[in-house]
C-alpha cells in the first residue's frame, strides 16, 4: 500500500510520497509557490513582460511546437497483458492532475513547452478516442504568463470534449495548511475554470484533494467535506494509484539536461511498471469489492506522458479496457460506498473501502530502486 501523497516538496505529483518524504525536487524544476518559504529557488529565468507576444505567435502556429522524444520506447517491449474474462469488459476513467503541466523540462514560464505538452497529450487521447478529466492547478503557470497561457491550455482540453476539475490553485497539503487558507486556495483555483466552463454551457463539478489528503482528523475532514459540498463539488476518487510521478520527475530532469540514455531507460521501465500496477488493482478490486469495478486512474500532465501516453493506452486496451468518462465510472454502485477514512495517508479509494471492511490494505507495486536513487541524486 502506498501511503502516498506526502509533503508537496515533491512537486511532480501526488503519489508515492511514503517512499520519498525526505526528497526535495531539483531546484531547476521546483515550482515557485507564493507565500511558501520552503519553495526551492527557481532554476529557469523569469520571462519579461513581452513574453505574452511570443505566446500569441505560438498559438497561431501550433504545429511548430511539436517535438517528440529522442527515441521512443515501443509498446512491443511488453507482451500483451491478460485479456478480460470472456464476455466482460474492463473500464477505466483517465484523470490527469496538475494541469496544465508538471515535471516540465522547460519550466512553468515556457509557453511553447506548456502548450505543446498539452497538445501532445490530447493527440494521444484522440487517437484512442479516450475521454479524460483534467484536474487543474492554476499556479503551474508562472505569474507573467498565467493570464494568457492558462486559459489557452485549458481551452484545448474543453474544445476536445474533455472535462476539467479543480485541484486547488497552489496545491496545498490539507494536513499542513490552516483550514481557512485551504478553502481560500480552493476558491482561488475555481475562477478560471468556472469562467471557461460557463462559456461552453458547462459547470465546474469535480474536485480532487492535493496529495489525496482528505483530512488527518475527523473534524477537519468533515469541515472540508461540508465546504466542498456547499460549493457543489463531487470529489474525484482514485482507485489506481501509482508511482508515475517518480518516473516523470527523473524523465523531466533527464530531458532538461539532454540525457537521452536516461530518458530511454525510464520510458522502457514505465510501461511494465504500470502494467504491474494495473494487475495489482484488478486483483485488489476483486478482493475488496468482489468484482472488477470501473477504475479511476491517476496520472499527471507531464513530459513522460506527453511522449509515451499512447503506449500506456495501448497496454490498457490489450488488457481489455474501454475508456469511459469519470461520470460513467462513478455511476457504478461501488462508488456509493462512503469514504470514511480519517488519517494522514493519501490512499486509493480501494484501500479506503478495504479499511472500512476491516481489511488490511496491501502494498501496491513500487518503483525500481535504481529509479528512486536517480530521484535522490537529483537533489544533490
Amino acid at each position: 500500500m502506498a501511503t502516498n501523497h506526502g509533503p508537496h516538496r515533491l512537486v511532480f505529483g501526488e503519489t508515492g510520497e511514503a517512499a520519498a518524504d525526505d526528497v526535495d525536487v531539483a531546484p531547476a524544476l521546483a515550482p515557485r509557490r507564493e507565500g511558501d518559504p520552503r519553495a526551492a529557488t527557481r532554476g529557469t529565468a523569469r520571462r519579461a513582460p513581452w513574453a505574452g507576444l511570443l505566446f500569441a505567435a505560438l498559438l497561431l502556429a501550433p504545429g511548430a511546437l511539436s517535438a517528440g522524444p529522442p527515441e521512443r520506447a515501443t509498446a512491443d517491449r511488453v507482451g500483451p497483458g491478460p485479456a478480460a474474462d470472456p464476455g466482460s469488459r474492463r473500464a477505466v476513467a483517465l484523470t490527469f492532475d496538475d494541469l496544465p503541466a508538471t515535471a516540465v523540462a522547460g519550466g512553468d514560464c515556457d509557453a511553447a513547452t506548456l502548450l505543446d505538452l498539452n497538445r501532445r497529450l490530447l493527440a494521444h487521447l484522440a487517437r484512442f478516442e479516450a475521454p479524460a478529466t483534467g484536474l487543474v492547478t492554476a499556479s503551474r503557470v508562472c505569474d507573467e504568463l498565467r493570464g494568457a497561457v492558462l486559459p489557452a491550455a485549458l481551452a484545448l482540453w474543453l474544445d476536445a470534449g474533455h472535462d476539467l476539475g479543480n485541484h486547488t490553485f497552489s496545491h496545498p497539503d490539507l494536513d499542513r495548511t490552516e483550514l481557512e487558507a485551504y478553502e481560500s486556495d480552493v476558491i482561488r483555483g475555481e475562477a478560471p475554470l468556472r469562467r471557461l466552463l460557463a462559456e461552453r454551457g458547462r459547470a465546474l463539478r469535480y474536485f480532487r484533494h492535493p496529495l489525496l489528503h482528505t483530512g488527518a482528523d475527523r473534524a477537519r475532514k468533515e469541515a472540508v467535506d461540508a465546504f466542498l459540498a456547499g460549493r457543489g463539488y463531487i470529489v474525484a476518487p482514485v482507485t489506481i494509484d501509482n508511482q508515475e510521478w517518480i518516473f516523470a520527475a527523473v524523465y523531466a530532469r533527464a530531458k532538461q539536461r539532454g540525457d537521452g540514455e536516461t530518458m530511454r531507460r525510464v520510458a522502457s521501465a514505465y510501461l511494465p511498471f504500470m502494467e504491474e500496477v494495473f494487475a495489482f488493482f484488478e486483483g485488489w478490486s476483486r478482493e475488496v469489492v468482489g468484482r472488477e469495478i470501473p477504475q479511476v486512474l491517476l496520472l499527471h500532465a507531464n513530459e513522460l506522458n506527453a511522449d509515451h501516453l499512447d503506449e500506456l493506452l495501448g497496454m490498457m486496451r490489450r488488457r481489455g479496457y474501454v475508456f469511459v468518462t469519470l461520470d460513467d465510472a462513478l455511476r457504478d454502485e461501488a462508488y456509493r460506498s462512503p469514504d470514511g477514512y480519517v488519517g494522514p495517508r493519501g490512499l486509493s479509494w480501494l484501500h479506503r473501502w478495504a479499511l472500512a471492511r476491516g481489511m488490511e490494505p496491501r502494498q501496491e507495486p513500487r518503483e525500481p530502486e535504481w529509479l528512486s536513487e536517480l530521484l535522490r541524486e537529483g537533489r544533490r
